[in-house]
């Protein structure tokens, strides 16, 4: 007992400092297991709308995934701002994973029969973020001015949620939706109240700077929903027995826009922190919540492309597939203009950003064209590598021929 009572702080030890924040910290691998298990939660809010694809349904998975994509952001936010290498933040990791995956258990019918199930699991995980965050207040004071509100809205959103498991639907709904709205926008309407505080101005911007550790989690988990387009794909295959042409030509322009989603996002986005300033890191973050749920959507859509490629394509799912695309590229057209431009190329990026803005249009056009399957996806399939040219071009020209 004395070795461990001696040893306590080391390996469990107090949440870090803000101020210790490391602008060179490297992904850890209790990080990446973390997002692991969101791979599974955002499966199956996707599998779930690509059975259902109305306007209802897809409603009910934008809701969904902002939840998730709250809940992400959260615990993401916390382990980099506060995270240590020691039993402490291990625990509580999987403490947040445990209730993730009984959040996924649920999710499949979240909005109907497996409600309060799902209401309980994302209660339990908010009551483990409002521990953390009312942690660093207590053992930082200059930190609790900003840490408190935090901790207040997440506490308040945790009764929310575990009280509506017990109230009938639609009211249960209602209370998720004023408890999600509040707990985004509480936080930010009691920072600006208090921003007069030069201590507490402080602590907002050190909180506000996007670190190259933060930066690439959230490329990370764009990576895990782009996961859910090769899965649409794999699984409409799957489901034929015989293949033809058809199939094979559509599936391979499935996997042709999911590479280009992965190439305009990593080429003109990923790596780059936003520029100074707190209202860019924020535009920028929340712009990853379109930018991936469209992703997530494009997946569930593309499953129903290649099981209907030998039949007309529904409406509803060709609407699905450019409202997805276009919101993806719009989101990405947003995230630009956060980032400083690299060293002699602002006016390349600039254009580069109207090309990705003027595709995303075009594609949603497409959607009160009356093309067939294969020219319709090969349509949005060049409008998306437009861009991607365009970047390939201007890379080749400042790039030095090697010797």
């Amino acid at each position: 007992m004395s070795i461990v009572s001696s040893n306590f702080r080391r390996w469990w030890q107090r949440p870090r400092n803000i101020r210790e924040r490391s602008g060179h910290r490297q992904v850890t691998f209790l990080e990446l297991f973390y997002d692991l298990v969101y791979v599974v939660l955002i499966a199956q809010l996707t599998h779930a709308l690509a059975h259902h694809i109305d306007l209802q349904h897809i409603l009910n998975f934008a809701f969904l995934f902002v939840i998730t994509w709250w809940a992400w952001v959260n615990g993401t936010a916390y382990h980099d701002l506060h995270g240590n290498n020691d039993i402490r933040t291990r625990v509580f990791t999987f403490l947040q994973m445990a209730f993730v995956a009984a959040m996924a258990v649920f999710a499949h019918d979240a909005l109907g029969e497996t409600s309060a199930g799902f209401a309980i699991a994302y209660a339990g995980f908010q009551l483990i973020l409002t521990f953390l965050w009312w942690r660093t207040g207590v053992h930082d004071p200059e930190h609790r001015p900003l840490s408190g509100p935090y901790s207040l809205a997440f506490l308040i959103t945790t009764l929310c949620f575990f009280g509506s498991a017990f109230v009938e639907p639609p009211d249960r709904f209602n209370i998720w939706i004023a408890a999600t709205l509040l707990s985004v926008v509480l936080p930010l309407v009691l920072f600006r109240i208090r921003r007069h505080s030069p201590v507490v101005q402080a602590q907002i911007e050190s909180s506000a700077l996007a670190s190259p550790s933060m930066v690439e989690r959230f490329g990370l988990f764009t990576i895990i929903v782009l996961g859910e387009v090769i899965v649409g794909v794999v699984q409409g295959v799957a489901g034929y027995h015989e293949l033809d042409w058809q199939v094979v030509g559509i599936s391979a322009l499935g996997m042709m826009i999911g590479f280009g989603t992965w190439w305009l996002y990593f080429d003109f986005v990923s790596h780059r922190i936003p520029g100074p300033g707190s209202m860019r890191v924020y535009v920028w973050s929340y712009a990853h919540l379109p930018v991936t749920a469209g992703i997530a959507m494009i997946g569930a859509a593309i499953v129903n492309v290649i099981e209907h490629a030998q039949e007309r394509l529904p409406m509803e799912v060709r609407w699905l597939l450019v409202g997805a695309i276009g919101m993806v590229l719009a989101g990405i057209t947003v995230m630009i203009w956060t980032l400083p431009p690299r060293a002699n190329a602002a006016q390349s990026y600039r254009l580069g950003q109207m090309v990705i803005f003027l595709a995303a249009i075009v594609i949603l056009a497409l959607g009160f064209s009356t093309l067939e399957t294969i020219p319709l996806l090969a349509a949005i399939s060049v409008l998306m590598l437009l861009p991607v040219a365009f970047g390939l071009i201007h890379w080749l020209k400042h790039t030095d021929n090697p010797a």
